[in-house]
């Protein structure tokens, strides 16, 4: 992506999987990052995988926290001057049978998920407003479209992150500030391979199941989710923008004209 130059951009959830390579994939681009993330170990490892010609500055926080959301805030104005954009990738799973679900599992999902997210938007949402210009990037899933058995909390949590994209881009998109949601599909993370391992998923029916017959790899949201920050979706807003390989397009595999052998 080009004309990111010196693009002041904060990426929560940094430490790993989407949002450490949407962090390297800025660095790439010329931008100055400021990662986010409850432990520092993650972070150094991104640090020192960092190659291009911006910069990246790793900060803990916890977005489930009021008064360490606000530091961290004010930590990317004195590092970069201010803000241009800002990724939400800070998120957890959690899977179990709906019934199941205690109220703090619940609550503990939502207030990583959906109202941390609020929290980092609303105070860079300040910042970006007061400039009048900025870009936001919030992570939502398919989640956000639609039901997904075993997981009560996080698609709420999901369908949450989508209706606060559509209403805070429909709010603050005439006062120069765009707020969109990048939905991915299933990407290949340290935790989707800890689920595939115990069980929890099957990465060959997830990969039969997807027109494009693969998973995707965290590198795959890079180039998407630079597009949405950049001027070059200058008029994209409140929008969200779903890169899950055809998933949400594939009504079912019933027959020979699915390209997937049910038997193999």
């Amino acid at each position: 992506m080009n004309g990111m130059e010196g693009f002041r951009l904060l990426v929560t959830g940094g430490g790993s999987g989407i949002g450490r390579a949407i962090a390297l994939g800025a660095v790439q681009a010329g931008c100055r990052v400021v990662i986010a993330d409850v432990q520092a170990q993650g972070m150094e490892e991104v640090v020192a995988s960092a190659n291009g010609p911006g910069e990246i500055t790793p900060f803990v926080a916890d977005v489930t926290d009021a008064a360490s959301v606000s530091r961290l805030v004010e930590g990317c104005v004195a590092r970069l001057g201010g803000l241009d954009g800002l990724v939400n990738c800070a998120g957890i799973l959690h899977l179990k049978p709906s019934v199941e679900v205690s109220d703090e599992e619940f609550e503990r999902v939502l207030a990583v998920n959906l109202v941390g997210a609020f929290r980092v938007t609303r105070d860079v949402g300040r910042i970006m407003l007061a400039a009048g210009s900025g870009s936001i990037v919030e992570v939502g899933s398919l989640s956000s479209f639609g039901g997904f058995p075993g997981r009560l909390a996080y698609s709420v949590s999901k369908a949450g992150v989508a209706g606060m994209t559509k209403t805070l881009g429909a709010e603050w998109g005439r006062r120069g500030v765009r707020v969109n949601a990048l939905a991915p599909g299933f990407v290949h993370t340290p935790i989707q391979d800890r689920l595939i391992e115990s069980g929890e998923f099957d990465v060959k029916a997830i990969e039969a199941r997807t027109p494009m017959g693969r998973r995707a790899e965290p590198e795959d949201m890079v180039q998407p989710t630079l597009f949405l920050l950049s001027d070059a979706s200058r008029f994209v807003n409140a929008h969200l923008l779903v890169v899950d390989g055809g998933w949400l397009s594939m009504v079912g595999q019933v027959d020979r004209f699915s390209g997937v052998d049910p038997h193999a």
